[in-house]
């Protein structure tokens, strides 16, 4: 896995634009959203987290 990209769609986290950053005993955690829909968790700038957006399902109507 590339600690630098989106584990669900491979964007890279460099062309995200910075949702939340806070400071922690071991770095920095950065929050970010991703085009896909995905929420990436980056610390100190590797992905250590991410989100899946919710699926809708596409239900066929018999008639």
């Amino acid at each position: 896995m590339d600690e630098t990209r989106c584990p669900q769609c491979a964007w890279p986290t460099a062309e995200l634009p910075h949702t939340a950053e806070r400071p922690m005993s071991r770095g920095r955690v950065d929050y970010r959203h991703c085009v896909c829909g995905s929420w990436l968790a980056l610390l100190n700038g590797d992905v250590v987290g991410a989100t899946r957006p919710a699926l809708t399902q596409v239900q066929s109507m018999d008639t």
